[in-house]
Parts: structure tokens; C-alpha cells; sequence
């Protein structure tokens, strides 16, 4: 059942970078969340160190869509194949995959990885 309720997790937080709003995200991210990658700062951490990069990747874009391609969870952890299409405020438009992973804990992720492809 974990391995469902991961795959739910993951879901929602892509949907929240799809939406640009992260206003759900205690219901689905814990408060002791590691998010490894950051945004090239370093890690960032808790419900709030989420939120701000949803909110700070969604204004850099006029569009966003953002899709889950594949999705594959066993026990606590969940991994999913992300595609990202949008047009940049700067005019730009940029097609991206990233490969993500979840650590989810008591029905919260308390941690995350993710790199491009």
C-alpha cells in the first residue's frame, strides 16, 4: 500500500509544478523534507523550501506543462520520467525531461532526487 500511496505523492507534487501552486503541499510534503537538488544552491528543506521552488519555477514561464511519463514505485520509494514544454518570460521555448525520485514517509515525501536527461 505504500507503494500506492508514493505514486500519489509524486502525482500531486508534479501537478503543483504544472499549477504553479503549492498551496496543498503540507497535505504531501513533511515538514522534515530534503529536497537534494534545490536549485543550485544547494538542498533546500520543509514544506516551505518546496514550495518556493514551485512557485520560483512557474514564473519563469509564460506556459508550463508538465507531465508525468513514467511512473515506478516499490516500497517507499517512487521514480517518474517528467516531461516539461513551455515558453520562458523570456521568450524562449524549452522542451526538458527530468528523472525524479521520491522517498515517502508516513504519506509524506521526506526526501527527493532529481536530474535531466
Amino acid at each position: 500500500m505504500e507503494s500506492n500511496r508514493a505514486q500519489d505523492v509524486m502525482t500531486a507534487m508534479v501537478a503543483m509544478f504544472a499549477s504553479g501552486d503549492p498551496s496543498d503541499a503540507a497535505d504531501f510534503v513533511d515538514v522534515s523534507y530534503l529536497d537534494h537538488q534545490g536549485l543550485g544552491d544547494g538542498p533546500l528543506r520543509g514544506v516551505d523550501g518546496f514550495a518556493f521552488v514551485v512557485r520560483t519555477n512557474f514564473a519563469s514561464y509564460q506556459h508550463l506543462d508538465v507531465r508525468i511519463e513514467d511512473l515506478f514505485a516499490t516500497g517507499d520509494r517512487v521514480a517518474a520520467r517528467i516531461s516539461w514544454e513551455g515558453r520562458r518570460t523570456d521568450g524562449e521555448h524549452t522542451v526538458r525531461q527530468t528523472i525524479d525520485i521520491l522517498r515517502v514517509v508516513h504519506g509524506r515525501a521526506v526526501e527527493h532526487w532529481g536530474a535531466a536527461v
